[in-house]
């Protein structure tokens, strides 16, 4: 299974949320492209980042920080892969985002506009992913500030066969707290999903839970907080996953 290190982006800082609570933040310590070679560094070679300003007002707000990051991340390792999401909801969105980082999220557009996914994955093929975001099963939209509807499964099921490379998916009520990843909500999507390429997100804690994302066949794990407070430590857990 792949650890993957996450770095939101807010009000020109780096920043974790608890619960996607935009009150609730929590510093990163450092400049998001200080914390991008720091993690490069340790050994990653997957870097997941967020507008979370651009996903609150649907326009991307953080495109020099994006630029300054992956310029910090590849000059540590070239061969380091970005994908970046916030608030892409036109095709000049994600044409900016793919000239400087390797894949662009999509969120709510990909949730509410049923097509839009599909013609960005024709677009830039293997290089759109999607991001699931629920809050008690129900998808969770605008930087999490507005819930939709529509069933988990038969959400996730829509959106790779729209042509997302890979699945992200986060229980947003477990975000930022180092609580454990709904491996429930996990277990039924590797189910029902077994071709998927499957990410979990939201409570990442410990080592203990990434040996249980790769017990029930989990693809890859994003951890943000975990890192920062040193819960989980890059280098045994990337050691342990390999």
């Amino acid at each position: 299974m792949e650890l993957i290190s996450a770095i939101d982006l807010l009000d020109g800082g780096a920043v974790r949320l608890v619960q996607g609570d935009y009150g609730r933040r929590i510093d990163a310590g450092a400049d998001a492209a200080t914390l991008a070679r720091r993690f490069v560094d340790a050994g990653f070679r997957r870097l997941h980042v967020v507008d979370l300003a651009g996903a609150r007002d649907g326009r991307p707000a953080a495109r020099p920080a994006l630029s300054h990051l992956v310029a910090a991340a590849r000059a540590g390792a070239p061969e380091v892969v970005v994908e970046a999401g916030g608030g892409l909801r036109t095709d000049a969105d994600v044409d900016a985002v793919l000239a400087v980082a390797d894949d662009a999220v999509l969120g709510t557009a990909a949730i509410e506009r049923p097509g839009f996914l599909r013609s960005q994955a024709e677009r830039y093929p293997g290089r759109i992913l999607a991001s699931l975001d629920l809050r008690d099963g129900q998808p969770a939209l605008d930087g999490w500030l507005r819930t939709g509807s529509g069933a988990a499964t038969e959400l996730a099921a829509r959106l790779l066969d729209e042509g997302a490379a890979r699945l992200i998916v986060t229980d947003t009520a477990r975000d930022g707290t180092l609580a454990g990843p709904n491996v429930e909500l996990l277990a039924t999507l590797r189910s029902a999903l077994p071709d998927a390429t499957l990410v979990a997100a939201g409570g990442i804690g410990s080592l203990d839970d990434l040996r249980r994302l790769d017990e029930i066949g989990i693809d890859a794990a994003i951890a943000g907080l975990a890192l920062l407070t040193g819960a989980i430590d890059p280098a045994e857990a990337l050691a342990v996953l390999a």
